[in-house]
């Protein structure tokens, strides 16, 4: 047994590659070890490139990052001056340096909030993996536990990053673990909304899958943020909660978890709460497809050609197909409206100054395009001369 957990341990530091690091191991005072993400992930054999290093050394975390950041001329950021922890940053490299909790690094890791985290490598003249928690067995079955409730409530964060490595793992959350989350839901709510949406973004860019729908739906850990009513009920109803798909599409998952209130208070930019307010709208109105006049129909590939295969998910089986492959061909003009002819050739053809008018002749011949009702420049101009005469009382 002694022998294996060597070898795991001598496999978990050749893959994390130290000679790539940017600093060396004899830069770190003794006793510092590798803990989190990057020992999770080199365990599960999933790591980056160039993964987020996290130290735990047993000195003040702060100074001696500030004097190896002058050695390595790397960017130091203060994290945390309370809880002594900082940052260095070089050539795509992100490094932590925490103060070692407690009188050794048992106390450290028992203090934090995942078994699956509280893995460390101790980084001595032969390196050892330590696993006081049992998170290894927790990676082995695919499993999510928490160390302790208070451990998560000591961060409320916390509770929302469980379900987010869940998504980013495929694992489970053990019962219990998803009752600590379930029942202090309400405690996200002091937490930064900064903080909050760079989870919701790592959560939404990950890959769902069924287990992950229904647990969500169970824990509706974001409702402070989401009082819009695409629920569960609703998104079974249009016939998607089976849908594999929808758990790719960043879209569709950001509307499914925050009301575009809820984007606003998060602190999203102004085009991610547009494009997902357009998306939102317009899944309201699809029940049937067949009840969209010309003009909503055009309008609606206007306002979401660039997000259609989100849109397209939320579909009945029956148009999902065709229309996706319809998207998928640059020529369709319905698909993909485009103006015929530019503004500057309208005004000089028909006199028409600058303004609401000229934009609304060069909508009319777009979704005239877009129907097929011309195909050539002349047919298009000739379009425009009916148009003009028609809306001439206006000009």
């Amino acid at each position: 047994m002694i022998i294996k957990h060597t070898l795991l341990s001598n496999d978990l530091f050749g893959d994390l590659n130290p000679k790539d690091w940017p600093i060396s191991i004899a830069d770190l005072p003794p006793g510092s070890a590798l803990v989190g993400g990057s020992v999770r992930d080199g365990l599960l054999k999933k790591l980056s490139p160039k993964p987020d290093l996290d130290f735990v050394i047993p000195v003040n975390a702060i100074k001696f990052s500030e004097n190896l950041s002058k050695k390595i001329h790397a960017t130091f950021i203060k994290l945390d001056e309370k809880r002594d922890i900082a940052r260095l940053v070089i050539n795509g490299w992100t490094l932590d340096f925490a103060r070692q909790v407690g009188e050794n690094l048992k106390d450290d890791l028992l203090r934090r909030d995942f078994r699956i985290n509280a893995i460390a490598l101790k980084l001595k003249e032969k390196p050892q993996i330590f696993d006081p928690m049992g998170g290894m067995d927790d990676l082995k079955n695919n499993k999510i536990v928490a160390i302790s409730e208070k451990n998560l409530l000591d961060d409320p964060l916390r509770l929302l990053r469980g379900f987010r490595l869940m998504c980013e793992l495929d694992f489970e959350l053990e019962q219990k673990t998803k009752r600590f989350l379930k029942n202090n839901v309400e405690k996200l709510n002091n937490v930064a909304p900064e903080r909050i949406k760079m989870e919701v973004l790592k959560i939404a860019h990950s890959k769902w899958n069924s287990s992950v729908w229904k647990t969500y739906s169970e824990l509706q850990l974001l409702k402070s943020w989401n009082d819009d009513i695409l629920n569960d009920r609703e998104l079974k109803r249009k016939d998607i909660a089976s849908k594999n798909s929808l758990f790719g599409s960043f879209l569709a998952k950001l509307i499914f978890l925050l009301s575009d209130e809820g984007l606003s208070r998060l602190m999203f930019s102004k085009n991610d709460i547009k494009r997902c307010k357009n998306l939102r709208f317009w899944v309201h109105k699809i029940n049937n497809l067949d009840d969209l006049s010309e003009d909503e129909r055009f309008q609606l590939h206007i306002d979401l050609e660039e997000d259609l295969p989100s849109f397209i998910l939320f579909l009945k089986e029956r148009d999902s197909n065709s229309w996706l492959k319809r998207w998928k061909d640059p020529s369709d003009p319905l698909f993909h409206p485009s103006p015929t002819l530019n503004g500057h050739l309208l005004q000089k053809a028909f006199q028409l100054p600058p303004g609401p008018s000229l934009g609304e002749l060069i909508r009319h011949l777009s979704k005239e395009k877009a129907y097929g009702r011309f195909f050539t420049d002349a047919e298009a101009l000739e379009v425009a001369r009916k148009w003009t005469l028609q809306n001439s009382p206006f000009l």
